[in-house]
């Protein structure tokens, strides 16, 4: 067959093209139709599209005209197009073909196992693994390298440093891989010890080296180290790279120190990218200096040709948070609107964060209503009504959003369950059970134990005690929680025998469980118990008794009368007592007509809590309980003076939930 002058020219367009910059991709199906429909689509045409698909971007184009050569393809053919699908993140369709190829080389092992990575299937990473070392090809550097690199991304640390450490030759990549892969798997010690590992090989660093090991020095806060590391890449000459400088700047940042932030972030030789400024940003956030985070943001809008993104607004976000005015989240938010990023779900998130801890709570609604509707955003709204203490609302929205057939996650469960538990409704307790059941959450250690927590402060003690014996495994969190439970409904003893259980478990408690358990004896007049407890707090566990360990235990020895012992623990306290310290105090003082101790502890609450009015009325109780009717009516003159007035009592009779 003859071939014409335009078939002529669309294959001398293939074979110049197959070896320099790739066809557009459009371009690449119109000669593949031209040849096709002139019927010069032969073995040698159909390699030369197969090269071009797999260049521009099309590999399913390509595995097409794969199937169709007339004879089995080479292994290069095969792993091109692996290649194709790995580069472009088909990992599925990748793994798809490499199980139907019989003949391998050593490029075709590194892109299974990237694809093996890219799913994080690690049981299929292992057969890969196992297929290589069969092929002979285990020895094989780049083989080696991205096995490791595929075990890090599965989060098989171990089984990556076994690959690292039969290496023969480990070239300064095989080091990154190792160190990086650490970092990301949250063994940020572990990195630095493999970085001091290979400098003292005397391996030479590179910018990726530098870039993997400063964010380990960040997590671990080991400026120290980080110095080190900046010495060591000004030394190399890597110190002006732009994703070194980054990294520096987030390095100090993180470890508190703004000055050499600063310092890199304004040295002229090198130019600034958003990530840099970010970065910048980000540490002023971090160190609590939210004015000069956004004065920092102003800035880089007003002189920089860098655009803010999605992270950037959400530190300016976090910034505004820990303002008390709301204006500064507003005007964050016209300029996220301005900049089209207010879909962004970072942004979205850390918006209704800002508003909440603004104390804006009407602008989350609108948020919600108005925004993406994503699964995030509802939670983030859920959380801030919980942490506000706004259950109801908390529970509601979390009801319209079932309704609205927003499918919820396990953070949405663990965002709303807190907010059953302090609502103490039986009936919305046994609703949120059937839900969970529906659902197949209960399979969550974490979701299970906030389901015992709604039960236990319901007081369904039996129901608690059911939900507790079916974890599987039993943490420090799910002790707590059932202690807490039995304690604060008067079963002290009970609360006790399961701490004596906890701790033959081998769990150690934390601070939370030494609080319920001390407020449990508080409570059940238990003082010799709630004595030893306060002891093992730093004599068997190791722990530091805080605020809320010694409150329980004046409240504890006020309430057995026992008000000047109470007292002299105060004073012996290792920190200034909280108003929760002298309110316990005050309290005793009322209940046991004590005017001494109470006069000493109300001076002590009028200092901290000046506009308290509860703190002079429990006062104006002592006085009265001691017919001292002429200090009562001085202490409601000083009220009066100072503009102070109690607020009125009130009841609530919940006669059927709303929310049933």
């Amino acid at each position: 067959m003859t071939t014409s002058p335009p078939v002529r020219q669309c294959l001398a367009l293939l074979r110049s093209k197959n070896s320099s910059t790739p066809l557009p991709s459009a371009t690449a199906a119109q000669l593949h139709a031209l040849l096709l429909t002139s019927g010069h689509l032969h073995y040698d045409s159909l390699c030369l599209l197969f090269r071009s698909y797999c260049a521009c971007g099309r590999p399913v184009d390509a595995h097409n005209l794969l199937a169709q050569m007339p004879q089995p393809p080479p292994v290069s053919f095969c792993n091109t197009l692996l290649r194709s699908y790995t580069d472009l993140g088909f990992h599925r369709e990748a793994l798809i073909l490499y199980s139907r190829m019989r003949t391998f080389d050593h490029l075709t092992f590194p892109f299974a196992a990237k694809a093996c990575g890219g799913l994080r299937l690690c049981r299929h990473g292992r057969a890969v693994h196992c297929r290589a070392l069969a092929a002979g090809f285990g020895g094989d550097a780049y083989v080696q390298n991205t096995l490791v690199s595929m075990y890090t991304r599965c989060r098989e640390v171990a089984a990556a440093e076994a690959v690292f450490s039969a290496m023969r030759s480990r070239t300064v990549v095989s080091w990154n891989i190792v160190i990086g892969g650490c970092v990301k798997n949250g063994c940020p010690e572990r990195a630095l010890e493999v970085f001091e590992a290979m400098v003292g090989s005397g391996v030479g660093i590179d910018r990726a080296t530098v870039v993997s090991v400063l964010p380990a020095c960040a997590q671990t806060k080991d400026l120290r180290t980080g110095r080190a590391v900046h010495r060591l890449a000004e030394g190399r000459g890597l110190g002006n790279y732009v994703a070194v400088k980054n990294a520096l700047i987030d390095m100090y940042g993180k470890c508190g120190s703004l000055e050499d932030a600063r310092r890199v972030f304004e040295d002229d030789k090198f130019d600034k990218d958003v990530v840099s400024w970010t970065a910048m940003i980000g540490a002023f956030v971090l160190n609590d200096r939210a004015g000069k985070a956004l004065a920092l943001g102003c800035e880089m809008l007003m002189t920089s040709e860098a655009r803010p993104n999605a992270v950037t607004m959400a530190y300016l976000f976090s910034a505004c948070a820990s303002l008390p005015s709301g204006k500064h989240a507003k005007c964050t938010h016209a300029l996220c609107i301005r900049l089209g990023l207010q879909s962004d779900i970072v942004v979205e998130t850390a918006l209704v964060d800002s508003y909440a801890k603004c104390g804006h709570l009407e602008m989350i609604e609108m948020i919600v209503e108005k925004g993406s509707r994503r699964t995030e955003t509802w939670n983030a709204a859920i959380s801030s009504y919980t942490h506000r203490e706004q259950e109801k609302k908390a529970i509601e929205l979390f009801k319209r959003m079932i309704a609205e057939s927003v499918r919820p996650d396990s953070a949405t469960m663990a965002s709303v369950l807190p907010a059953y538990a302090e609502f103490t409704d039986l009936v919305q307790a046994k609703n949120i059970h059937c839900f969970l059941l529906t659902l197949g959450f209960l399979g969550s250690a974490e979701i299970a134990t906030g389901l015992i927590d709604v039960y236990a402060k319901a007081g369904n003690l039996e129901v608690t005690w059911e939900l507790f014996q079916c974890l599987p495994e039993k943490d420090v969190v799910a002790w707590t929680t059932i202690i807490a439970g039995y304690g604060m409904h008067g079963h002290a003893r009970t609360a006790i025998l399961l701490y004596d259980k906890m701790v033959e478990k081998g769990v150690k408690p934390n601070n939370i469980t030494m609080t319920s358990l001390l407020y449990a004896c508080s409570h059940a007049g238990m003082i010799d118990e709630g004595l030893r407890l306060f002891d093992d707090i730093r004599n068997v566990h190791g722990l530091v008794p805080n605020a809320e360990h010694y409150s329980c235990l004046i409240d504890m020895l006020g309430r057995a009368g026992r008000i000047e012992e109470a007292y002299r623990l105060i004073e012996d306290m290792p920190f200034k007592p909280t108003t929760s310290v002298w309110g316990g105090l005050l309290g005793a003082c009322v209940l046991h007509e004590n005017v001494e101790f109470g006069e000493i502890a109300a001076k002590h609450l009028v200092e901290l809590e000046p506009e308290n009015t509860g703190n002079y009325v429990l006062l104006g109780k002592v006085y009265a309980a001691a017919g001292r009717w002429a200090d009562v009516q001085d202490l409601r003159r000083m009220m009066e003076e100072r503009g102070l007035h109690k607020d009125p009592g009130s009841s609530v009779v919940d006669a059927k939930s709303e929310l049933c």
